[in-house]
């Protein structure tokens, strides 16, 4: 994933990771919400929102760009037992 070019967007990443991270446990706790179901609303209200700003087409290249990082290994810290 790209990294924050100025220290004010750095901190823009954490309290939007804090936020995400109170609504999952929200969602998990006082929703009591599966976790397949918590990442598919998550996943659906983000797709929404990058339809609306991109389009299909640009939302189809971002969300490829994504995979292809992710294949990259761009969050290799992250898989089971190695990380968050």
């Amino acid at each position: 994933m790209e990294t924050p070019k100025t220290p004010a967007e750095a901190m823009q990443r954490i309290l939007c990771d804090r936020l995400i991270e109170a609504c999952a446990e929200t969602m998990f706790d006082e929703v009591r919400a599966p976790v397949e179901v918590v990442i598919q609303r998550l996943a659906a209200y983000t797709l929404a929102q990058l339809i609306k700003i991109e389009g299909r087409s640009g939302a189809a290249h971002f969300l490829r760009d994504i995979a292809q990082q992710v294949e990259d290994g761009a969050l290799n810290a992250y898989e089971r037992g190695k990380g968050n």
